[in-house]
């Protein structure tokens, strides 16, 4: 009888460890924070919404020329979402439910998409550009 106890309780153990590698090898998989573009029907970038430090979702509408939708969305955003912090180019609204958010979104009439690694890739381009002198071409990124 100890045997048989000895025997499945090494299967478990196999098994929680087989688990426990899976959940840590998703972890090193994901090393992009988890971002989605909301774009209008011409295909213009209105905002985001990405996985913030705390944890939780917050939706940043952008305020300059491109995005005519700015009242619509604040209007859809704010009751799904805790408060708002106003910046000169854009209003993120906290604490947002994804699937939520990207419901009210759709059935608006607006497309959210998920950032890709080439939308990550790009972005860090930018960023480094932005951090030479004259703006120009990236030492890093070519």
């Amino acid at each position: 009888m100890k045997i048989r106890e000895l025997f499945w309780k090494q299967k478990e153990n196999e098994a929680s460890d087989t688990k426990d590698e899976q959940e840590e090898e998703e972890k090193d998989e994901k090393k992009n924070p988890e971002i989605w573009w909301i774009y209008d029907g011409r295909g213009v970038c209105l905002g985001n919404v990405a996985l913030d430090a705390t944890g939780s979702y917050s939706a940043q509408i952008s305020k300059d020329d491109n995005n005519p939708f700015f009242d619509e969305l604040i209007h859809i955003t704010g009751p799904l979402g805790h408060g708002g912090d106003e910046f000169k180019h854009s209003v993120v609204i906290t604490d947002v439910d994804l699937d939520e958010v990207t419901e009210a979104y759709n059935n608006a009439g607006f497309a959210v998409v998920g950032a890709s690694d080439t939308d990550h890739e790009e972005l860090l381009r930018e960023l480094d550009k932005l951090q030479t002198v004259k703006g120009g071409e990236s030492k890093k990124y070519k």
